[in-house]
């Protein structure tokens, strides 16, 4: 977690810096939508599963450039193939080893920084940059491992691109792809490579704009 609070009070700083020279484009905003989780990888399986995301963003907008940062919580998953016994075998419980696979949900908190470009004015934001996720705990639910901190790791780094769109009211609806760029695999003896991939729906709002 100390690289997590790292990244996020260098964003934070980082808009707090633009800010203070450019405080009339500052504004502060909430978002919430629906988060599309797999972790891809060796001796992994399962499908794309939805969960809940939400949280806060912060931004300043610089004519038709905006540099945008968020705190959100979101939920993602792992599911372990059938082979993951064969190569993880000293991981798993008593009653781990009698199972076919295991799934473990994870809560997360992330924090992505981007930078936007206005493509359609008033209308169309494109964006992208890098996200950390910081995961606060782990359900195995099916008590598959022994201790899943030993498997998985306390947080992983990850690129965002998306797309949003500016409605009335102030709303917003954005759609985002999250790609792994870290390896989220834990077990130093173990070479497998588990990467995540998220796609996330949502809608915003912003509640203060600073003129």
């Amino acid at each position: 977690m100390k690289a997590f609070k790292l990244t996020f009070m260098a964003a934070l700083t980082c808009l707090l810096f633009t800010a203070k020279s450019n405080a009339q484009k500052l504004y502060i905003g909430a978002k919430a939508g629906v988060n599309l989780s797999k972790t891809s990888g060796d001796n992994l399986d399962g499908d794309f599963k939805g969960y809940f995301l939400g949280g806060a963003v912060v931004g300043v907008k610089l004519s038709a450039i905006r540099v945008q940062g968020e705190l959100l919580f979101t939920q993602t998953s792992l599911t372990t193939g059938d082979n993951f016994g064969n190569a993880f075998g000293n991981y798993l419980t008593t009653a781990g080893k009698n199972l076919k696979n295991g799934t473990f949900k994870q809560s997360e908190i992330a924090v992505p920084v981007t930078v936007g470009f206005n493509l359609i004015p008033k209308l169309l934001w494109i964006s992208a940059g890098p996200q950390f996720s910081g995961v606060v705990s782990t359900t195995d639910a099916s008590e598959f491992v022994k201790d899943t901190k030993s498997v998985v790791k306390k947080g992983y780094v990850s690129g965002v691109v998306g797309a949003e769109v500016q409605l009335p009211f102030k709303l917003n609806a954005g759609v985002r792809y999250v790609f792994g760029l870290s390896d989220m695999n834990n077990v130093g003896d173990v070479s497998d490579s588990w990467k995540s991939s998220q796609v996330q729906v949502h809608v915003g709002i912003t509640l203060f704009n600073l003129l």
